[in-house]
């Protein structure tokens, strides 16, 4: 989905880099196994630069993000950082990813900040085999400073190689938790 603009204060804020790409990644050969290229066309959900009001919060009716699902309040600082997600999805092969057995969704988290400091960014998403023949789909669920108002923590998960990953959604095999 292309997402359009969202004007608050006066103020467009254009989410272009959330529109859909395509990422071409390559696996080097490594022992027996020989090199292997992936095609991922990736997506961004809302959540990327949105956030679910918090219980008993009093909000601005203007941050109301147009969604037809679910009310969603414009997150600056959620779209602050999603600046970054071009950036890091192109070195997930270098990252340490996870792999959630409760939602069989994929994590990881990084250490960035729009002001320089160290906080923890966490990035879900899951794969899956695409209908075009020979492409993957990777949906960025979501991606967030972790919140204590929340009342959520990380969850566990086993670490997966992103090689791994994409092998397996290319062939329709399941990773298991």
């Amino acid at each position: 989905m292309k997402w359009p603009s969202f004007n608050y204060g006066g103020v467009s804020y254009g989410l272009t880099h959330l529109h859909p790409q395509t990422f071409e990644f390559e696996r080097p050969a490594e022992g027996k196994n020989a090199a292997e290229r992936y095609t991922v066309d990736v997506t961004f959900t809302s959540h990327c630069f949105t956030r679910s009001p918090k219980q008993g919060e009093a909000y601005d009716l203007e941050l109301v993000y147009p969604d037809p699902y679910e009310l969603r309040l414009f997150d600056l600082r959620r779209y602050k950082l999603s600046k970054f997600l071009p950036h890091i999805i192109r070195g997930l092969p270098s990252r340490k990813t996870r792999l959630n057995g409760i939602n069989s969704k994929f994590f990881t988290v990084d250490l960035v900040d729009e002001g320089g400091q160290l906080v923890e960014y966490d990035i879900f998403f899951k794969v899956r085999k695409a209908m075009r023949k020979g492409r993957i789909e990777l949906i960025l669920e979501s991606a967030f400073v972790r919140d204590p108002d929340y009342n959520s923590t990380r969850p566990d998960g086993r670490p997966v190689r992103f090689w791994i990953i994409l092998h397996c959604a290319l062939n329709n095999k399941r990773i298991r938790p």
